[in-house]
């Protein structure tokens, strides 16, 4: 069971008592939904040939949550999710929610390396996967782990490619739609969401109810939402982008959630003209394909918040042409959405910069000698407020060296706050790469390259990429006499179990790789020299 770790108790207090945290739990808000208003549409999926109620989707996270107590899991027990995003990974995660269990997201890209350590740390218990997808076995793979994760008590499979007397829900209607609800106390940790930083090993990131619904609620007002908003998620709701600002946003306010599973720019652009959705929060690569698929009405979309990636300012203007709002922001698993463009922002800030904090969030620039809120100036970036994390599960020293006693999360990453109070990130201290949304840590890659026989020394780095933002290349110093291919590569990183998304697009065999006085690797200057390879 994980333990409730939370902020400094005076930050506890003045979150509670200014009305910025409170008791409410996604799960509650969905039983309320349902209970008002049950015939609204909550969930569409399978490009648009399902349409699920508040109403049943209620009735089923009832089943789920039955389900799971009847395998033994309990409120605080972790319950790990590595689904697409179906109906079905919507109604799996309310449940667990309602039961007082902690959700463990994970990518469906995930593989053994990924999956073994993850279920280990969080002590998941039960474990929900597809039976395959994509054409990768999931089954096998989690058969192949079972020895190794002496907590997993039960691996549940779910397929939403069939019709509704698929096996699962076959399997749901055998517990009560009713019941299944334990008191919830939304300061205990609810969501255990991993991410990797620069270390070869990914942070346990903890939110709790309190923290992720105040996200929520603050990107509704600073965004000036309404129920007439329409909700579409295109990223994976299996990561935190996808399940708060997709699943949390749309069910904690009673909107219709639109899911796309596989990526398609053109079923995208149809999709959104057809259900009019109007809000999304995606990567630079889910922009850029959507502005050049075909002409679509795409006017509706008028809330598009694009991070995770640099978002070039060419694309923001190809997109405003094409009646799409992009909002540029800043943010992490961390602290969520920290800095959003709003609608009435400035166009060149829209543009240009990466938006001014949220309502009740605070941001600031932190200079190497030691000031804070600092303008004009290039600096760490450092954020607080009632949206970032209770701390890194059962990880004391990154915790410490990530937040201060007075609550700041340190970033790592660099940026400049202007005297309108616009943040634009201008760079990174963390080595991260950041593929199509999605996060690699090189140091990871890097450490089973260096397993393969006559590998001396290498150096993963980012390369910039028109539709993916970056992509990896792998600058490797052979010994002499051996020679190393792009596909021998892909093959030892495949036998590893490590996701196929990690896997570097490049290889560049190299004499040497460029070295700091101290013997750090200057990667940038590995950037630079690549830049003119294909």
């Amino acid at each position: 069971m994980l333990e409730d770790r939370v902020t400094p108790p005076y930050r506890r207090e003045l979150y509670e008592s200014a009305g910025l945290w409170d008791s409410t739990t996604l799960a509650d808000r969905v039983r309320d939904h349902a209970r008002a208003n049950g015939d609204r549409i909550a969930v569409v999926d399978q490009d648009r040939a399902r349409c699920v109620t508040y109403d049943r989707l209620d009735r089923d996270a009832n089943r789920v949550a039955n389900l799971l107590t009847d395998m033994g899991v309990g409120p605080g027990d972790v319950v790990a999710v590595q689904l697409p995003n179906w109906y079905e990974t919507v109604a799996i995660a309310v449940g667990i929610l309602r039961l007082g269990a902690v959700i463990n997201l994970m990518l469906p890209i995930y593989r053994s390396k990924e999956l073994r350590h993850m279920l280990n740390v969080g002590k998941a218990k039960v474990l929900f996967t597809p039976a395959s997808y994509h054409s990768f076995d999931h089954i096998g793979m989690v058969a192949d782990l079972l020895a190794d994760v002496p907590s997993l008590l039960q691996h549940i499979v779910v397929d939403a490619t069939r019709d509704e007397a698929a096996e699962f829900h076959g399997a749901l209607a055998g517990f009560d739609t009713v019941g299944g609800a334990v008191p919830v106390a939304a300061r205990n940790v609810s969501e255990l969401i991993f991410t990797s930083g620069t270390e070869a090993e990914p942070k346990a990131v903890m939110h709790t109810e309190q923290t992720a619904n105040f996200a929520v609620r603050t990107a509704w007002s600073s965004l000036s939402m309404t129920q007439r908003d329409v909700v579409w998620m295109p990223s994976p709701i299996g990561h935190s982008t996808g399940f708060n600002y997709g699943v949390r946003m749309a069910l904690y306010h009673g909107l219709k959630l639109v899911l796309q599973d596989r990526w398609d720019g053109e079923k995208a652009a149809a999709m959104i003209e057809a259900e009019g959705c109007t809000y999304t929060l995606a990567a630079t690569t889910f922009l850029r394909d959507l502005v050049t698929s075909a002409h679509h009405d795409l006017t509706e979309l008028r809330l598009f918040g694009c991070g995770g990636a640099p978002v070039p300012p060419d694309l923001v203007r190809e997109a405003t042409k094409r009646g799409i709002g992009v909002l540029r922001l800043y943010g992490s698993t961390e602290v969520l959405v920290g800095t959003w463009n709003r609608p009435e922002s400035p166009s060149e800030k829209k543009v240009t910069t990466d938006g001014i904090g949220l309502d009740d969030v605070d941001v600031q620039v932190w200079a190497d000698d030691g000031r804070r809120d600092v303008r004009g100036e290039i600096g760490e970036v450092c954020t607080r407020g009632p949206s970032t994390c209770v701390g890194f599960f059962d990880d004391p020293v990154r915790t410490h060296q990530t937040f201060t006693f007075d609550g700041w999360v340190r970033s790592g990453d660099l940026g400049v706050i202007d005297a309108e109070g616009y943040l634009t990130v201008v760079g990174r201290r963390k080595e991260i790469i950041i593929r199509g949304g999605l996060n690699i840590a090189p140091r990871e890659v890097e450490e089973l390259i260096l397993q393969i026989s006559g590998v001396r020394a290498v150096a993963v780095i980012g390369i910039p990429h028109k539709r993916l933002g970056e992509s990896g290349c792998a600058c490797v110093v052979l010994e002499a006499g051996v020679s190393l291919s792009h596909d021998d590569l892909i093959a030892h990183l495949k036998a590893t179990g490590l996701a196929p998304y990690k896997w570097p697009e490049q290889l560049r065999i190299v004499d040497e790789l460029p070295m700091t006085p101290t013997g750090k690797i200057q990667k940038h200057l590995l950037v630079a020299a690549m830049q003119g390879h294909p």
